[in-house]
């Protein structure tokens, strides 16, 4: 079934875990900024563009260990010296900009940096966003969830991650669907309990969520179900 405007009861904790899960570092830059960023001493960090490939790095290679991603487009690094705090310069060219890059190192373990360059947004809105019609656009891209396709328009995440709501339920976030405005979250709902589970429907609107699908609404021990949420997409996404 699916709910415009509407919400299950977990969605509020559903959304609050998946605001609060990421360990992304997002720092927006244009073309010629300098931004600033935090590195693994020891562990490495890798480093990509929302929307880009990386193409060519430049920098001191003696303060720094360097591998590339050719076919992802992804840079890992991390300082030549495990005890180095002293800060790495960096120039990062993609086909769209070349961005100066102000890294610290700190004693934290491996971490990501997603740098999201500076856009049109009407430029940059997928083809389903850009269709004009609302209710259009979420049908298409609940169509696209279900059946794991993968727009080359929009950014696609792998995720992995698992809530626990409540006792005998898991959710897991599987996939994450990124457009210019929108975003859809495929989650896998396990009854992992003793006991059948029954997701009761309210009508709580919660501002910015588009629309929900959820498969199915019972759940005996061991059964699973996909639940689908569309929501506009946050400054931190």
């Amino acid at each position: 079934m699916t709910l415009l405007k509407t919400s299950l009861v977990l969605l509020p904790l559903l959304l609050l875990f998946s605001n609060s899960a990421s360990a992304l570092q997002i720092l927006d830059a244009k073309d010629g900024e300098t931004v600033l960023g935090r590195i693994s001493q020891k562990e490495i960090t890798r480093i990509s563009f929302e929307r880009s490939r990386i193409r060519k790095v430049t920098g001191n290679a003696g303060e720094f260990v360097l591998e590339k991603d050719e076919e992802k487009g992804h840079i890992f690094i991390r300082p030549a010296s495990p005890d180095s705090t002293k800060p790495i310069n960096l120039f990062v060219t993609t086909d769209r900009s070349t961005v100066a890059l102000l890294l610290q190192p700190v004693d934290t373990p491996s971490d990501t940096i997603v740098i999201r360059e500076g856009r049109d947004p009407l430029k940059s809105a997928s083809r389903m966003e850009r269709s004009g019609v609302h209710v259009r656009t979420i049908k298409n891209l609940l169509l696209a969830m279900a059946g794991d396709a993968l727009p080359d328009d929009m950014e696609v995440r792998e995720s992995g991650q698992e809530f626990a709501l409540w006792p005998g339920v898991r959710l897991t976030l599987q996939r994450a669907w990124l457009g210019a405005g929108t975003v859809g979250e495929k989650y896998q709902l396990a009854n992992v309990g003793t006991s059948e589970v029954n997701l009761a429907e309210r009508d709580l609107y919660k501002p910015g969520v588009m629309a929900v699908s959820l498969e199915n609404a019972s759940l005996r021990p061991g059964e699973a179900t996909n639940l689908f949420v569309i929501r506009e997409r946050r400054a931190n996404d």
